[in-house]
């Protein structure tokens, strides 16, 4: 019996995801967990795998469309069997939308039905694209972004007539690409990518905008027949202040903008730091990734760090908890979020019940899914619904911070380097390797003396590191 692939929840606050690519086609073999789309949210991309083995029977939402979670994107069976399509299509959204195109003033004719997709016809909007004169690549001949995009770019560089498809295969890009490219006008299909399995970057769609910017004289013939479409504005510069360029933000900055401004205007923020001695947990640390040579496997700093901050978040149940209007949610599980800084910004993976998993778990799944994330192959499970935060930037020499609680948790703890630091032990001076970790806390959740009392504890774990592996 057909089963329906729905748009996945990554995150409290999301409604909504847009499907970026199918990697599959309809009537695919499919195996269980091999990856078959790609979602692009505010925040990144991610792959959805299959929860079973079959066929890929129908696609009901094509690259493109913006569907509402737990809406159907397509449907899954086994081989012979036919897709029900009354039944799972009526409960999906529309994949296309149809628009009527009159032809040009020059040339009478009737209106033509053309299928786009809803992005496709607002970018053609944008660019003044007759859809009429576009040939689309999508699933019967359906219009796509990268069409449009396509053929005014080869209006602009030739003033020809646009080509057919010049790259049927899927395109991949990095969300930052992606943006950069549709700032540009650049066809991404036209654009080699250098990253890892040919995917496209940002330094990529720079420098095949610069190339085509110094090409575009000797680009368009002097007898060039003149393009029968609607004429376009000449391209206007970035406005500017007294400051400077202004610069749109990415959708990856608007998240970040909007959900750091709902933190900071209505968790009231209160901060604590605090100096750790990290001498025996560094010398535990050597000994452990010295067992783990032969399995290519580190424990990294942060790793201890998590695993103190869950065991921690047993003994102090306030911090793994949410406000809630009028009262708090302690959670049972405790879920501890990694933020990950990623291209065009950051993305919080999450270790799922933190506190039952062993120090080499927490490396191994924290290491895979950092990875993943900044591949852009991130999958549902990785994203959302952690309970806790903790936020590390040791790795690029800063010594304390202070971090924005991540909605809807009720703290979050900033790490800083460990740095070898003169102190007094027995009063004598001696140089000890000291991190500092900051505890950024909702005061409507928690106050001042528990977070004292939390931080230490995480302190004296890391200070006798034994029982992180015990």
């Amino acid at each position: 019996m057909a089963k329906e692939i729905t748009m996945p929840q990554m995150g409290f606050d999301m409604t909504e995801g847009t499907i970026a690519n199918w990697l599959k086609a309809e009537g695919d073999s499919i195996k269980k967990g091999e990856p078959v789309a790609e979602i692009e949210t505010d925040k990144t991309t991610i792959q959805i795998e299959a929860f079973e083995s079959g066929v890929l029977l129908k696609i009901l939402a094509p690259p493109g469309a913006k569907v509402p979670v737990g809406q159907p994107i397509g449907l899954i069976g086994q081989p012979g069997e036919s897709a029900p399509s009354v039944a799972a299509e009526a409960s999906a959204p529309p994949p296309t939308s149809v628009a009527s195109v009159a032809a040009p003033a020059a040339t009478p004719a009737p209106m033509l039905e053309v299928k786009a997709t809803p992005i496709a016809q607002r970018i053609a909007a944008e660019l003044g694209v007759d859809l009429a004169r576009v040939k689309g690549t999508g699933p019967d001949g359906q219009i796509r972004r990268e069409d449009v995009e396509g053929y005014a770019q080869a209006m602009k560089a030739g003033g020809a007539a646009a080509p057919a498809v010049v790259n049927t295969g899927r395109v991949i890009a990095s969300p930052a690409a992606k943006r950069l490219a549709e700032q540009r006008g650049v066809d991404l299909r036209l654009v080699k990518g250098s990253g890892p399995e040919g995917r496209i970057v940002l330094e990529d769609v720079e420098k095949f905008a610069a190339a085509a910017t110094a090409a575009a004289p000797a680009a368009v013939p002097a007898a060039a027949p003149a393009p029968q479409v609607a004429p376009q504005p000449a391209p206007q510069p970035a406005p500017r202040t007294a400051a400077g360029v202004r610069k749109a933000l990415s959708r990856m900055r608007q998240t970040i903008a909007q959900r750091m401004t709902q933190s900071k205007t209505t968790a009231p923020h209160f901060y604590i730091t605090l100096p750790v001695e990290m001498d025996a947990a560094l010398a535990l640390r050597q000994q452990i990734n010295e067992s783990l040579k032969p399995e290519n496997l580190k424990v990294s700093v942060n790793d201890m760090v998590v695993r103190a901050t869950a065991l921690a978040l047993r003994r102090f149940p306030n911090l793994n908890a949410s406000f809630d209007s009028d009262a708090i949610v302690l959670h049972e599980q405790i879920h501890v979020g990694i933020a990950v800084a990623v291209e065009g910004g950051l993305v919080t993976v999450t270790v799922r019940d933190t506190d039952k998993k062993t120090l080499r778990e927490i490396a191994v799944e924290s290491a895979a899914m950092a990875a993943r994330a900044r591949e852009n192959k991130l999958q549902p499970a990785d994203l959302g619904g952690q309970t806790f935060t903790v936020s590390n930037l040791g790795m690029y020499g800063i010594t304390v911070f202070s971090a924005i609680v991540n909605p809807p948790d009720a703290g979050i703890l900033a790490v800083g380097a460990a740095t070898p630091t003169p102190v007094v032990r027995d009063g004598e001076v001696v140089i000890r390797n000291i991190m500092n970790i900051t505890l950024s806390g909702d005061h409507r959740v928690t106050d001042g003396a528990e977070g004292a009392l939390f931080v230490n504890e995480i302190k004296r774990m890391l200070e006798n590191p034994w029982g992180l592996v015990l």
